[in-house]
């Protein structure tokens, strides 16, 4: 039966083929060796196919016991990301968690809208760790950049606290989005765990983008968290 409610939950997650010009790549690795895990993806590209949505959650707690929350939750976004207005989106994912008869009920998450035209971006965080931002330019490890959106996460207030940031994707630019499985462990400073993902991500690219996000999560030793990455790039 877990087996059948991950299958869904991927099924769910499968983000949209893109136009030209644009790629993305995820990867996930649930905790303790388990098969199954709570982290997922959503994603929603406009009829006009130059507007892209994306949000990346990671359901309290890890592993079996995350999936059933996790899918549950994935149906409710998936039935909002197209109808509601991107500033609405976490707020009402709040909302929805909120409503639920599980103290458990809380997640992060982290949300991006890209222009697929010029590139412009959007991001909103709740409570999720904060985004990677690839620039060209002369080879070094320590490309990726940390993105200033943080807030709150889901489902412990009423008004959730969401800041954004801007940016614009040049050719060759890149997003990276990951779950704090990928950067915190017992032990580790965050920051310490941001910087060695900065490392290991800009190492991963520069031996190319196919299977970039598979080289990522490799290098995690699987721990007590489900871990996932999420990748976007402009091409260049």
């Amino acid at each position: 039966m877990l087996g059948q409610l991950h299958a869904r939950l991927q099924a769910r997650g499968r983000v949209p083929e893109l136009p030209a010009g644009w790629r993305r790549q995820s990867a996930m690795l649930a905790a303790l060796g388990v098969a199954y895990g709570g982290d997922f993806i959503v994603a929603d590209l406009a009829p006009d196919g130059a507007h892209l949505q994306m949000v990346l959650v990671d359901v309290c707690g890890g592993g079996a016991a995350a999936v059933p929350a996790a899918l549950g939750f994935a149906g409710a976004l998936e039935s909002l990301i197209s109808v509601v207005a991107p500033d609405d989106l976490l707020p009402a994912a709040n909302a929805y968690l909120l409503r639920q008869p599980s103290d458990e009920s809380i997640a992060t998450a982290v949300q991006v809208e890209v222009d697929l035209r010029d590139g412009q971006y959007r991001i909103r965080s709740a409570g999720h760790p904060p985004a990677l931002h690839w620039r060209t330019g002369p080879p070094d490890a320590l490309a990726w950049r940390v993105d200033n959106a943080r807030g709150t996460a889901l489902g412990v207030t009423e008004q959730v606290d969401v800041t954004d940031s801007k940016g614009q994707l040049g050719p060759g630019d890149g997003l990276l989005f990951y779950t704090d499985g990928m950067v915190e462990s017992r032990g580790v400073d965050i920051d310490e765990g941001i910087a060695w993902l900065r490392r290991t991500a800009g190492a991963a690219l520069l031996a190319g983008w196919d299977g970039a996000a598979d080289r990522i999560i490799e290098q995690v030793v699987r721990g007590d968290d489900d871990r996932a990455v999420l990748l976007l790039q402009r091409e260049g």
